[in-house]
């Protein structure tokens, strides 16, 4: 398993750990480098390690508010429960840039239309946040619900996104 971490100027230490069949593993901006290499700690050999930086440098691009075409990007999804699994792929596939949809919308989506909780336990279990926004999915009442980085950096990223979409 391989590892990438950098500084984006405004947001903090991000890191992306690799295996052999994609990104397994994205530490969210955090304010110092030891805690990315603490989150990473399981991917510290060279595997995919070409990968792990051609993402990192999208995912700073992407922060930079450049667009990105994150769905080029493997996903090693043998990290991801397989209950999860076809929510996260739906939420990839279906949410675009700049807009978001409900926990229970995307239950409906994924076939599941009382499953609104277990999307929600998806979004907070997803190892590849960016790659798949679940910043993308918000409460029924339109507030922002919860965020595995916290929801200032929810707000942070929708706002990014908002400005991209409206750029290109």
């Amino acid at each position: 398993m391989g590892a990438a971490i950098q500084k984006v100027k405004g947001w903090g230490w991000i890191g992306v750990g690799t295996t052999e069949k994609g990104v397994a593993r994205i530490v969210l901006p955090k304010s110092s480098k030891r805690a990315v290499e603490k989150a990473l700690r399981d991917f510290r050999n060279e595997v995919n390690q070409s990968l792990a930086e051609n993402c990192l440098q999208a995912i700073s691009r992407y922060l930079n508010g450049e667009p990105v075409a994150f769905e080029r990007i493997p996903i090693d999804w043998d990290f991801v429960p397989s209950i999860h699994q076809s929510i996260l792929l739906t939420l990839r596939q279906t949410v675009p840039l700049g807009q978001t949809t409900t926990y229970g919308e995307l239950a409906r989506r994924c076939g599941m239309p009382k499953a609104a909780r277990l999307v929600g336990q998806a979004m907070a279990k997803n190892p590849v946040p960016i790659l798949v926004p679940c910043h993308r999915v918000i409460r029924s009442d339109g507030s922002l619900g919860g965020f595995s980085g916290g929801t200032s950096l929810k707000k942070k990223l929708l706002e990014l996104e908002r400005r991209i979409q409206q750029d290109l």
